[in-house]
């Protein structure tokens, strides 16, 4: 099975580097279509934005980083819909076709993308790839698949590991490319007619269809026919969430929602506050997630490995939670210095959050896998998927307005109050007993 979970990790790997490859032109690529007029899409979000805020951001970047959360947010309420429904339907007819039909729909979504010449369409790109999002969910189910549970945490981690590769690759690629002309790679091609930074949008749509070419003639199916589980209860899954079995799955997931709500809220205020108070260009924006990228790696893909069996997924949490909150509290200190003052303790924040995170999102697969019974694996990761991406759908809109309104100082002030609420809850969590 060494080779399933190698295919699996390099499918989380691709997908995380297509979705992170437009970190770093972000902030640029909502300038370019926020300058154009007559879209209908771009015109009916901005009267709506006008009408809900009263006209109080006078600040233009401001407003930049306000259409960027609602664009962003889209990308994850869709994950939201989506991910338990996957998860679910890979429990009754098994992860591979589930996994195809998710990398083909990706695929398209990037390739609407590379032809987005205008704001409706990158919009169009944002919600097919996000209904698509399901491929991480159904991943892990099938790493828990073929995982032994004393394993399971290292299964996780390999996953996590694969994610955390994939965000090095995506954002110093699209830093990169933002720098680069592909006509002449591909001279043919009216390339002035397609979206800004045409080399990113490339690079996404090629790696979406490597992982679609992987998982069609590489990948074998992991759950057992005898395994599987008739279709049966609610269409969403999480329409049930209550009527889980396990109160500890239905804690943590909540818990997770949580986390992801304020943990994300610092992944969209970093990135405009690089490019708009740091004065970070694309490339340099994209090393930074390297750095973070590296870190989330080497935990992942080695410290957790080692521990993984020894060391109560639990205890791995509280010390992540722990991590969280120096992270926070340095990162906001840094936010009210100078920019020349401010870099090294940024760093340091930006290792303490990158830390805690690689900690933190194996150790809460781990719990709710070893919470679940083998049929409901991917129902249960689904639901977890799920509850974390409407924290992320949720985030962007509620950070967006923080700092549109406050600015990014206080938008660190608050991730970092929430990260202290978040490690008193997780002492709550209860470690999964091993099952004989």
């Amino acid at each position: 099975m060494r080779k399933q979970s190698l295919i699996l990790v390099l499918t989380v790997f691709i997908d995380m580097m297509g979705f992170s490859l437009i970190f770093p032109v972000f902030p640029e690529t909502l300038n370019h279509f926020l300058a154009q007029a007559g879209d209908p899409v771009l015109d009916l979000l901005a009267g709506l934005t006008s009408k809900i805020l009263d006209g109080r951001i006078a600040d233009w970047k401001l407003f930049v980083a306000l259409f960027g959360g609602i664009v962003a947010s889209l990308y994850s309420i869709l994950q939201f819909l989506f991910s338990p429904i996957w998860g679910k339907l890979s429990d009754s007819t098994g992860r591979r076709p589930v996994l195809v039909l998710t990398c083909t729909g990706s695929f398209l979504g990037y390739l609407v993308w590379l032809f987005s010449g205008s704001f409706s369409l990158f919009v169009l790109s944002r919600l097919i790839t996000g209904l698509m999002g399901g491929n991480i969910s159904v991943a892990t189910a099938a790493i828990a698949d073929s995982t032994t549970e004393q394993d399971r945490s290292k299964g996780m981690g390999m996953i996590g590991a694969g994610i955390g590769l994939g965000f090095i690759a995506g954002p110093s690629l699209g830093g990169i490319l933002a720098h680069t002309d592909p006509s002449y790679l591909l001279p043919f091609i009216p390339w002035e007619k397609m979206t800004i930074f045409p080399s990113v949008a490339l690079m996404a749509t090629s790696a979406s269809l490597l992982n679609l070419l992987l998982v069609l003639f590489r990948f074998r199916e992991t759950l057992p026919h005898n395994l599987r589980k008739a279709r049966e209860g609610r269409v969403h899954p999480v329409l049930g969430v209550l009527d889980l079995g396990s109160k500890e799955i239905l804690y943590i997931a909540f818990l997770n929602l949580f986390f992801l709500l304020f943990f994300s809220g610092f992944e969209f205020s970093l990135n405009f506050y690089l490019d708009q108070f740091l004065g970070f260009k694309p490339i340099s924006i994209g090393y930074t997630f390297v750095y973070i990228g590296m870190i989330i790696v080497f935990i992942q893909g080695g410290v957790i490995r080692r521990i993984s069996g020894k060391v109560p997924e639990k205890k791995v949490g509280i010390l992540a939670s722990i991590f969280l909150v120096i992270g926070f509290f340095l990162l906001y200190s840094a936010s009210v210095l100078t920019p020349e003052e401010s870099k090294y303790i940024l760093f340091a924040a930006l290792t303490f959050l990158a830390m805690g995170s690689a900690f933190l999102n194996p150790s809460i697969s781990a719990i709710v896998s070893l919470f679940s019974s083998a049929s409901e694996q991917g129902k249960n990761l689904g639901i977890l998927r799920s509850l974390g991406s409407l924290g992320r759908g949720l985030s962007p809109i509620i950070f967006s307005i923080l700092y549109s309104q406050k600015g990014p100082q206080f938008s660190f002030l608050i991730s970092w109050l929430l990260s202290l609420v978040f490690l008193g809850l997780f002492i709550f969590v209860k470690q999964p007993n091993p099952k004989n």
